[in-house]
């Protein structure tokens, strides 16, 4: 019996196997989808070229007088990351949810770490790509100046905040109660912060209390980071510590609440009354349904009348030929219900006697009666 444990035993694969399978599929479902690798690659490389475009040969003052190719490229990869660690992360993870996928893996011999390190490792490859392709785009289409000795500063900045946006998008998915609304929520709340935290423009001119709103996130730390690794003239190669305290608590915490309350069964509180996949989100249909419901249960069914066979009447009020003709009914209430109708006296009568046969003698002939 022991042999035949430590050859099962023997058979199973490694965990590292397991983690490498698990990169490996899911991987291969980016890149079966078009949508998630347009999203997550194209979209960061449009909007380089559409505002590298807009402000080709502007300079910025107040970061040493570098070109704005210098300054927005390093912000798209910051985007390229939130993208594919964050926005993806919830699409996808809500998704294979509300598809009853994370309940039939919870069944299977594969652990929930691994599953969910898998997909951590897999958006942060997609992450690195998106950056090696913003990088080399900006590089060549607008002059972008690569700083080498900024590049460790910059690896270490990159595994951090994959860590921090990939373990907030799994605890925004807790939040999210059907795939349906994860893309809107993803960008609803990502979107803003972009705009106040040096991705998609400078907030040197902003005011101090917006400045000190965004620096409370993580996603302007990140994107400071990058722009100060890849900046010629005032960058620092060296690491900043206070930034990346900030991401990986903001990481830790988010983690911990989705190890507390990650959710791997669909949703079933805001099904219709149908039984649909389509949650009631309005609270009109809500309403709608309760009232129906209600009316359903309280308004009384009428009882059903038998059903007539006009041909079996038809054939019993004809009578064939040679035949008496069948009494006539009439409708309506009995002689005793009715007030109007006497009562019938010989109904109330006591019945007669039979009278039997008449009784004959021989001598004296029939009897009389």
């Amino acid at each position: 019996m022991f042999d035949r444990r430590r050859r099962s035993r023997s058979r199973r694969p490694s965990t590292h196997s397991l983690l490498g399978r698990q990169v490996s599929y899911q991987l291969k479902l980016l890149v079966r989808s078009p949508m998630a690798a347009f999203a997550t690659i194209v979209v960061p490389l449009m909007v380089l070229l559409a505002v590298n475009l807009l402000y080709s040969g502007t300079h910025l003052a107040t970061r040493g007088g570098i070109v704005y190719a210098q300054f927005f490229t390093p912000a798209m990869v910051a985007f390229a990351v939130v993208n594919a660690c964050y926005m993806s992360m919830i699409a996808s993870t809500t998704l294979a949810r509300d598809q009853g996928i994370l309940k039939r893996l919870r069944s299977t011999p594969l652990p929930s770490w691994v599953y969910m390190t898998g997909r951590i490792i897999s958006s942060g490859l997609v992450a690195a790509v998106g950056a090696v392709v913003v990088i080399a785009v900006g590089a060549g289409a607008y002059g972008f100046e690569l700083v080498w000795a900024g590049l460790p500063a910059m690896l270490l900045t990159l595994a951090v905040a994959m860590f921090c946006f990939c373990s907030l998008g799994l605890a925004v998915t807790v939040l999210v109660p059907s795939a349906e609304s994860a893309v809107p929520i993803a960008w609803g709340t990502m979107l803003p912060l972009c705009f106040i935290s040096d991705v998609f423009q400078p907030i040197d001119n902003a005011p101090s209390w917006l400045r000190a709103i965004a620096s409370a996130f993580p996603l302007r730390p990140f994107a400071d980071d990058l722009e100060s690794a890849f900046n010629p003239i005032t960058g620092s190669t060296t690491i900043h510590p206070a930034h990346l305290e900030l991401m990986a608590v903001w990481g830790a915490a988010a983690a911990a609440f989705a190890l507390f309350a990650f959710r791997w069964d669909p949703d079933t509180t805001f099904r219709d009354r149908r039984g649909s996949r389509r949650p009631v989100t309005f609270a009109t249909e809500r309403l709608r349904g309760l009232l129906e419901t209600r009316d359903r249960h309280t308004t009384p069914t009428p009882a059903r009348r038998p059903m007539v066979d006009r041909a079996r009447v038809e054939r019993r009020t004809e009578p064939a030929a040679g035949e008496p003709a069948p009494p006539e009914w009439i409708e309506g209430p009995a002689p005793a219900e009715d007030s109007s109708v006497p009562p019938d006296p010989d109904a109330t009568a006591p019945p007669r006697a039979a009278a039997g046969p008449p009784v004959t003698s021989a001598r004296n002939g029939p009897a009389a009666q």
